[in-house]
């Protein structure tokens, strides 16, 4: 004869929802994690594309000097008139002044490349990278080239490159 007091074998209510909740606290912890992952990565990634648009406003720097070698005039032309800051890219073959808050830089969309550019078309990215350069005269034969990057809400980030290039010449 069968004992109908015979207790069941299998989970309570209460056992079921303990292993939801902790299931629920494990995915949680994992999800945060991730989430500050994600965020960490693109504030790197913002911080490593802001320094080499530093590196490169020293390089459009350093061309300048080297074609005005090349083009026999003073090796300082048109570079000591931007104390209070210019604005370059790296087909420009002169520095634009900076007019506060500066030009955003668009990914043009043919040669990846950043640029400023004046009539934006349809595949260009606007960025929210500004970049600053400012060169003062340290000498003679010395200038100081300071190079700016701002990026993000209202321009909230900014890198800052130095170096000094000469008239070796």
């Amino acid at each position: 004869m069968n004992n109908i007091f015979k207790k069941e074998k299998g989970f309570s209510l209460i056992e079921i929802l303990i292993s939801i909740l902790i299931v629920a606290i494990a995915f949680i912890g994992v999800y945060r994690v991730i989430s500050k992952y994600n965020t960490y990565t693109q504030k790197e990634r913002e911080s490593f594309v802001a320094a080499y648009l530093c590196q490169e406003g020293i390089e459009i720097v350093k061309n300048l000097r080297d074609s005005n070698w090349i083009e026999g005039v003073d090796w300082d032309n048109g570079l000591i008139s931007c104390a209070s800051g210019c604005e370059a890219d790296y087909n420009d073959s002169a520095l634009t002044a900076w007019s506060s808050p500066g030009r955003d830089l668009y990914i043009e969309n043919v040669t990846g490349s950043y640029e400023y550019l004046a009539a934006p078309v349809e595949g260009d990215i606007q960025t929210s990278y500004k970049r600053k350069i400012e060169i003062l005269q340290s000498g003679d034969d010395e200038l100081d080239i300071t190079v700016i990057v701002y990026w993000g809400i209202n321009a909230g980030n900014a890198m800052v490159v130095k170096e000094n290039i000469f008239n070796w010449k």
